[in-house]
This record gives C-alpha cells, structure tokens and sequence, in this order.
C-alpha cells in the first residue's frame, strides 16, 4: 500500500473546542446558533493542521470578538452517535469582567445572541450531553483537574 493509500485508509474524526466563561457572578456563558436548536458554548470546529487551543481560542475572537489569551483544558469528551464520531476539547476561559462582557459582539452570521445562566438552569438550555460535559467540567474547574469523558460521561 502506497503512503496516500495509508494515510486514506485512516479514521476521520471530527474535533471540537469550546470555553466555558462565567461572569463574576458565577453564570455560565451560553450563545444562542443560528444555525440549530437551543444554546452552546462559545467554540466550534478546529480546522485541518490546526490545534484544539488554537481552535477554541480562534472561534472565541470570531463568535464573541473576545481575544483570550490564555485556556487550560479542562475535558476531554468522545462522542459517538449515529452521526458518527468526535472528539470534543473544552477549555476553562475564566471569568469575564464587565468590561470584558460589554465588549462581547456576536458573529451575526452564526449567533443570534448570549446570556449567562446559573448552574442550576443549564437543564433547561443544553443538550443532554453538553450539559453534562459542562456540569462535570464545572465541578474539575473546582477541583483543579482535568477529566475524560465518553458520550458526557466518566469512563
């Protein structure tokens, strides 16, 4: 088998990178898609040749015009559904002042806004697996930890 042939035969997996940000009442940042129901985090594909850091810190810049310089991993998550596989980076992006919250200016061809919500109301706002990879990455944030999940959930 030629190189090409090799490198075509290998799985393809999708990847993502988002940020979680609270304000500093604790709130979680959520965007509101354009593009698909209900609410998700600031973040988005990473591109070929690009790294997950790079991703999130590009698609941040682009859906809420925030520059942030610096993300720590926080989850790792794999999914698998019948729309196939991905891998999912989550990066804890801290807590944005109110200066820095004033000068949020959504990527109109994607988001149709943002609001911040308690912990406690993330039920009624993301997906079954989003809210679940957000509430246990919370709880790492807490702790000071990294975690991997599969599918929102501790393996």
């Amino acid at each position: 088998m030629d190189r090409q042939a090799y490198l075509d035969s290998l799985a393809k997996k999708r990847m993502g990178a988002g940020a979680l940000f609270f304000n500093v009442r604790g709130e979680i940042l959520l965007v509101k898609p354009s593009y698909k129901e209900g609410w998700i985090l600031p973040g988005g594909s990473v591109e070929d040749h690009e790294s997950p850091k790079t991703a999130c810190r590009r698609e941040v810049e682009e859906e809420i015009g925030l520059i942030i310089s610096s993300f720590r991993l926080i989850c790792v998550d794999y999914c698998s559904s019948k729309e196939g596989e991905a891998v999912q980076f989550l990066f804890d992006g801290g807590t944005l002042t109110e200066e820095d919250i004033a000068k949020i200016v959504i990527q109109e061809s994607e988001l149709l806004g943002f609001k911040f919500v308690k912990e406690n109301e993330l039920e009624a706002h993301l997906n079954t697996n989003l809210k679940s990879r957000v509430k246990k990455s919370i709880n790492a944030i807490r702790k000071n930890i990294s975690i991997y999940l599969e599918n929102g959930e501790y393996v």
